[in-house]
């Protein structure tokens, strides 16, 4: 007879397996399932070694899988003056005296998850406010949603942005800047902010991973924007210092590097995945590719950074190397492309099948094409919520347009394997706060709970070819759960966010609890 390790007992599991969708116990053996079943049937896999666990009816889920985070940017973000909680503006000057007293002369101060809403004045401070507190070092504080920041006046000042016109930057009746900056207005500040150190990078990526594990997530699949990226995490793998599984998507600029120094190191937790080629930009800067002119403007389409011939190598190149096939493309000109480079590629059916990613714009043709071209989408539901309220995506797209964008429930009635994940840090991390905003899509692409939370559990394990080992709670596969306060499917959609994590279970052990 083999004896668990660990055993969870009088819990309200919600295996995702379709089979026996619901059980009250979990045995685990090592960083595996024993068994799943009832409280009777469990009880025989336990003996003076078992460590036991009551739940008192707390729910059990599959870990989360996020399906498309940056986690080296979100570990950066971390060491920055978080305002979230801030209530006036007032309040965020002293919070800036504080954190100035640990800077140097010419250091920069960043703030993040700034929201106006939230404020007494409801509005953002102007580079004034900010100046009355830090005249002489660079400020930048960026909001929870949207690209949008403020800035004080020796920001301005080093990034220019006096000298320059140019859509974004807000003015007073004046003309001169009030320091709020908007959309690609962003990224004239942003260039000029000093780079970090390769170890402040890493042990701020090492804070990420921690409070990534936090809130539920026990496997992200890692987008890569940098090459620094690739040297911290070869040295995570070499130290062992992952704390969740992570399946790695490069782009192809670096991808040759990524299979020198990463390929031979795949293990249980880690693997090269993917490999990503972006054939548009993003809507709200205007740079993804549409097949009409964006409605507020008669010219403007975006723009293809990748044309199909050189798209086609680049796949054939990517499959060839053993790797997943992924493509961003975000306007329906671009998917349109996307599909192209994918049908006249050489296919590897020995790797992931292909996927879209962010795949925004869509239309009944190119549902039609995605599920004949047996293509699996990567979603991030919180940027639905963004576009539509930021962004204001009617205005911009026009109504039919916006009638399908991330058409999440048309997708799964065509057949399509969705999954999602957060785009953190430009969203929030919570996987709750996506099932939200899945939810609350509405009208006929609402989803209900159930289907958001596969988005994030066996279809994101199904995307990357790894349902045999997670995903759902069943024997053999990882020890991988998350223990919650409340059932996430019978809660009001308003109550999602206050379902918080009590602890999770990763490769066998108990970490991140609250007792």
């Amino acid at each position: 007879m083999t004896f668990a390790d660990l055993v969870l007992f009088n819990g309200n599991i919600i295996t995702m397996n379709p089979k026996t969708p619901s059980a009250q116990a979990i045995a685990i053996k090592g960083n595996r399932i024993l068994y799943v079943g009832s409280d009777r049937e469990v009880e025989q896999y336990v003996d003076e070694r078992t460590r036991v666990i009551y739940l008192d009816g707390k729910t059990v889920m599959p870990g989360f899988i996020d399906t498309h985070m940056h986690v080296v940017d979100y570990g950066r973000m971390l060491t920055w003056l978080d305002l979230q909680k801030v209530v006036s503006i007032r309040e965020i000057q002293s919070q800036l005296i504080e954190r100035i007293k640990g800077v140097n002369s010419s250091g920069w101060i960043l703030g993040r998850a700034l929201d106006s809403d939230g404020l007494l004045e409801k509005r953002l401070p102007t580079c004034q406010e900010l100046d009355a507190v830090v005249p002489d070092n660079p400020v930048v504080l960026y909001c929870q949603s949207g690209q949008v920041c403020v800035v004080n006046s020796k920001a301005l000042e080093v990034a220019k942005i006096s000298q320059q016109n140019g859509a974004g930057i807000e003015r007073d009746t004046a003309g001169k800047p009030t320091g709020v900056l908007r959309d690609q207005a962003t990224n004239l500040v942003w260039h000029v902010i000093p780079e970090p150190t390769q170890q402040e990078l890493y042990n701020a990526t090492e804070l990420a991973l921690k409070k990534i594990v936090q809130v539920g997530i026990t496997s992200v699949q890692w987008i890569v924007l940098s090459e620094v990226e690739v040297a911290i995490i070869k040295k995570l793998v070499e130290t062992n210092g992952l704390p969740l599984r992570v399946y790695l998507i490069v782009p192809t600029n670096l991808l040759d590097i990524a299979l020198q120094n990463l390929k031979q190191l795949e293990n249980d937790r880690f693997k090269l995945g993917g490999a990503i080629i972006f054939v548009d930009g993003y809507l709200a800067s205007r740079t993804a590719a549409l097949c009409e002119s964006y409605s507020d403007t008669s010219t403007d389409q975006g723009k293809l950074v990748c044309q199909q011939n050189e798209g086609i190598v680049l796949a054939d190149k990517i499959q060839n190397a053993g790797l997943q096939l992924i493509i961003h493309a975000v306007g329906d000109r671009a998917i349109h492309e996307a599909l192209s480079i994918i049908q006249n590629s050489s296919r590897n059916f020995m790797v992931p099948r292909p996927r879209i990613e962010q795949a925004a714009v869509l239309n009944q043709q190119l549902l039609c094409c995605i599920k004949e071209l047996d293509v699996t989408v990567s979603i991030q539901p919180c940027v639905i919520a963004s576009e539509f309220s930021v962004w204001s995506v009617e205005k911009h797209l026009g109504e039919k347009r916006a009638f399908w964008l991330f058409p999440v429930k048309a997708l799964f009635n065509s057949g399509i394997l969705v999954s999602a994940g957060s785009d953190c840090p430009m969203e929030p991390l919570n996987p709750l706060r996506g099932v939200e905003a899945a939810i609350k899509r509405g009208g006929e692409h609402k989803v209900s709970v159930f289907e958001a939370l596969q988005m994030y559990t066996e279809f994101a394990a199904q995307t990357v070819s790894e349902f045999g080992d997670k995903g759902s709670i069943e024997q053999g596969k990882f020890a991988d759960l998350v223990v919650l306060s409340k059932n996430p499917t019978s809660v009001a959609v308003e109550e999602l966010v206050d379902v918080f994590v009590c602890f999770v279970v990763f490769n066998g052990d108990v970490c991140c609890s609250k007792s």
